[in-house]
Order: structure tokens, then C-alpha cells, then sequence
């Protein structure tokens, strides 16, 4: 059984958050974002510092056997409308299972441990495999805006999605079923100290 940490990236030793970088700035991850520069080591430190502060943002890393493998993040956090939106990436090396373990387990905490009642999320159209993947969680197509952003100097869209509380809270036994064997691999423990 693999043990997964998520600890805040506020909480991570120097080593953890420069390591942090490393991965962000895999090509395979920086095509699946909006952004795809290589990130220098002191705009990654200076977003690290801001997150310090942000009472919107929890960025956790996921410490696969004690060594960086991704990040998962909740953002746009709304206290008033119990909402937020949530992304994750991970190490290309680390894959093989984790992804769904890491977006069952982050959806539990989020109307659980957070209180929140929708979730939402935007994923570039050239990665419609991580569109499918959230749909069998029970995420929600909501939109999508065409030619959104710029990638390679073309442009391209965004689908949007959301994931209720309720519809979660419905669907959450089956959807644990069907990745019973893939969650029983994984130890994975989240932690999280309320500011």
C-alpha cells in the first residue's frame, strides 16, 4: 500500500516547495495549463509566499511515499455561496491509479471538512481525457467557452463543470464501488489546519 500526504504547500520544507517547481514544469503537466512557461525558481517562490496569505487558495502537495508527486489545489474559495473551484496535476511517474484516488478523497473533504456544497473545474479542451475522468465522479458539464485562451498562439476552449454536494452525496457509495480496489492501494491522509 502506497502512503499519499497531502500537506499544504505552506507547510512544506524548503526541499518539498523547490521540488514543487520541478514537477509544475514538466512539459506534459504545462501543456494542461493555462500558463506554459517554465517557471523561474523565484516566481514559483513568490507564489508560494502569496499562498501564505490567501485565505482563498489551499494548495496541497502530494507526497507519494515522502516524495513530491503533484499538487492539488482548491481556490476561489467562497465562504458566502459555499463554493469553490479545485485543479490537480501530477508527476507523469506517479500516475497509474492515483488520480482518481486523489479526486474521490479531495471531493470528501471538500464538502466535508471545508463545509462546501459546489465544486467546480476547467480543464483546456486538448485534455478531454481529465473531462471524462470527472464525469465518472459525478461532475457535471456546465459550459464551454470556445477559443478562451491562447496556447501556441492558437486559440483554444475551456469546458467548464460542477459538482453539487447532493448530487455528490447520491452518487458517492457507487462511485466508491467501482474504485474500491484502486482506493485500497493507496493510505492517503490530508493534512489540513483551519486558519
Amino acid at each position: 500500500m502506497r502512503k499519499i500526504i497531502l500537506r499544504e504547500i505552506t507547510k512544506c520544507t524548503d526541499e518539498q516547495i523547490k521540488a514543487v517547481r520541478d514537477v509544475r514544469n514538466q512539459e506534459g503537466i504545462r501543456k494542461s495549463m493555462y500558463t506554459e512557461h517554465e517557471i523561474p525558481l523565484k516566481e514559483h517562490l513568490s507564489w508560494v509566499e502569496r499562498l501564505r496569505t490567501d485565505a482563498r487558495q489551499i494548495v496541497f502537495v502530494v507526497l507519494v511515499d515522502g516524495v513530491v508527486g503533484g499538487v492539488v489545489s482548491v481556490n476561489a474559495i467562497d465562504r458566502l455561496h459555499l463554493k469553490s473551484d479545485w485543479a490537480f496535476y501530477l508527476d507523469e511517474n506517479v500516475r497509474g491509479g492515483l488520480g482518481a484516488v486523489l479526486e474521490f478523497n479531495l471531493i470528501n473533504f471538500v464538502f466535508n471538512d471545508l463545509g462546501l456544497e459546489k465544486l467546480n473545474c476547467e480543464v483546456i479542451e486538448i485534455n478531454e481525457a481529465v473531462v471524462k475522468m470527472h464525469k465518472k465522479f459525478g461532475f457535471i458539464e456546465e459550459g464551454f467557452r470556445r477559443e478562451n485562451i491562447i496556447k501556441n498562439e492558437k486559440r483554444i476552449g475551456v469546458f467548464f463543470l460542477g459538482l453539487t454536494k447532493s448530487d455528490w452525496l447520491r452518487e458517492r457509495d457507487a462511485i466508491h464501488l467501482k474504485y474500491e480496489k484502486r482506493l485500497e492501494k493507496f493510505n492517503l491522509e490530508i493534512e489540513y489546519e483551519p486558519s
